[in-house]
């Protein structure tokens, strides 16, 4: 119950056991409280002291959260962890190469059949009978270029450079053995060099070619065709001239003619890397584009 003091016009309290008794208000002033309303509880004994009442309403207590939620849960990710994945030859989202989901992709394209190297896809492993088809093909537009090209060379160039006809008609007029012997080394000699020379010349276009085209695309015709690249095993890209030209095709090419060891280079392609041994050499893995 509340009471007005007349005396001082303090708002008292007044618990339901002080109700018809005397009171006694901080300033001094005493006074009846009234009775109890009806339903109330009855009124004890002796006069009661109460303290001056509060004008503050009570604060109800805030309902206890459902669930918990733990901010350091999102402490560590950046805006490109949030930005949505993006599949094999859909358009990037957000920062290009930012977070972590670009760089999950790339180490798992190899293997996972998915991925991004710059602006080609990066599929799974190529199988070794699709790297056969493109070496067959390769060799077959290689021969192609260089047929021609030797015949005509050998024909309007090389032979008059070296004298193949004089040195042979020279052998054939050498009267005795010492002399005979004499002119087939020259003739020998001439020969080869004349072969070699218009081999070297007659390859310069297709390896110029194919050395284009392995540094810009990672292919050669016939990889082309077979939609397979070849990419660096480390970041998926491009492996450019010197791993790709100088030493997985020059170097690769000089191993390769050794027997043996061009054997068991070729057999490595079998292995769970399918990584022939020049790939090993320059860092490379053939995939899927």
């Amino acid at each position: 119950m509340k009471i007005k003091c007349p005396s001082c016009q303090s708002v008292l309290n007044i618990p339901p056991s002080a109700a018809g008794k005397l009171v006694k208000c901080p300033c001094g002033k005493q006074l009846r409280a009234p009775n109890a309303p009806a339903g109330s509880a009855p009124a004890g004994s002796g006069p009661a002291a109460i303290g001056a009442a509060s004008h503050s309403r009570p604060v109800a207590k805030r309902p206890a959260a459902a669930t918990a939620f733990d901010d350091g849960l999102i402490d560590e990710l950046t805006e490109g962890d949030l930005q949505p994945i993006r599949q094999a030859g859909m358009p990037a989202v957000g920062p290009a190469g930012s977070g972590n989901t670009n760089k999950l992709l790339q180490e798992h394209a190899a293997t996972a059949g998915g991925g991004s190297g710059g602006n080609f896809r990066v599929g799974p492993l190529a199988s070794p009978w699709i790297r056969l088809g493109a070496a067959v093909i390769d060799g077959f537009i290689i021969n192609l270029i260089m047929l021609p090209m030797m015949w005509v060379g050998w024909l309007l160039f090389v032979q008059m450079a070296f004298d193949v006809e004089g040195l042979n008609a020279a052998f054939q007029a050498a009267q005795t053995d010492q002399e005979k012997s004499y002119r087939a080394g020259q003739l020998l000699a001439g020969t080869l060099m004349a072969y070699g020379l218009t081999y070297f010349l007659a390859g310069i276009l297709p390896l110029t070619i194919f050395s284009i085209m392995l540094t810009k695309f990672g292919q050669t015709p016939g990889k082309k065709l077979c939609k397979i690249r070849i990419v660096r095993a480390d970041t998926k890209q491009l492996p450019g001239f010197v791993k790709a030209v100088v030493v997985r095709s020059w170097l690769g090419q000089l191993v390769a003619s050794i027997p043996v060891l061009g054997l068991v280079g070729v057999l490595l392609i079998f292995g769970a890397k399918r990584q022939t041994l020049w790939d090993m050499m320059a860092g490379t893995i053939v995939v899927e584009s």
